[in-house]
């Protein structure tokens, strides 16, 4: 293995630089979990590690702009893909990138559901900008479902993040995701009102704590 250099240390996974075959490369590799069992621990690190790269796999055959999975090794819950040179959406839009960015991640991730894929972590901080096109990262929270509230809590995650990452364009960056989101998949009505049942559930979750609270 070549020199790795650490770039990201996350709750779940390192992410490290480094060169495969002559080829820049990303190393993610899962974190053993001390409080778990040991064969436990190995068990769900290597069936997630799995699960990932297949999911990753499954998004670019089904056109999402994914980086390119290089090599999988469970037993050592690695999974190396391609380098991408590039901000992330999240600074790229707080200096250059235009709004209608958000149409290409709506209709990606419209694109995403309808062939049953969520990403689990949809937030502008796990998309890059590369070659002028949005590439989704880090799908380490993603499944496969058909369920309608699986979208709908993904489009409310999204939306949650643009409010408290970029509250000052959030209305409209939404309204343009949404038109993507429509495009690719025909789901805007029906996931808009599941995402409504879904915040109204979490309004009244919210109520009853500051009641508890006040008592």
């Amino acid at each position: 293995m070549e020199e790795l250099k650490l770039v990201k240390r996350g709750s779940e996974s390192l992410i490290y630089y480094g060169v495969f075959q002559g080829i820049r490369a990303i190393y993610k590799i899962r974190s053993t979990k001390a409080y778990r069992h040991q064969l436990i621990d190995k068990k769900l690190n290597a069936e997630r590690t799995l699960s990932e790269a297949k999911i990753m796999f499954a998004a670019l055959l089904s056109g999402i702009n994914t980086p390119a999975i290089l090599f999988v090794d469970p037993g050592k819950y690695t999974i190396i893909m391609e380098y991408l040179a590039g901000p992330t959406i999240k600074d790229a839009v707080s200096t250059t990138a235009s709004l209608e960015v958000f149409k290409e991640i709506g209709y990606m991730t419209g694109k995403m559901h309808k062939n049953e894929i969520i990403h689990g972590d949809l937030t502008t901080n796990n998309m890059i900008l590369h070659d002028n096109q949005v590439f989704f990262i880090d799908f380490g929270l993603s499944k496969r479902s058909r369920d309608i509230e699986d979208m709908a809590t993904e489009v409310h995650v999204f939306l949650r993040s643009l409010e408290s990452v970029h509250p000052e364009i959030k209305d409209e960056a939404f309204s343009i995701f949404l038109d993507g989101y429509q495009e690719a998949s025909g789901m805007k009505k029906e996931v808009l009102q599941k995402m409504e049942e879904i915040r109204m559930r979490g309004r009244y979750v919210d109520e009853r704590r500051n009641k508890t609270r006040n008592r």
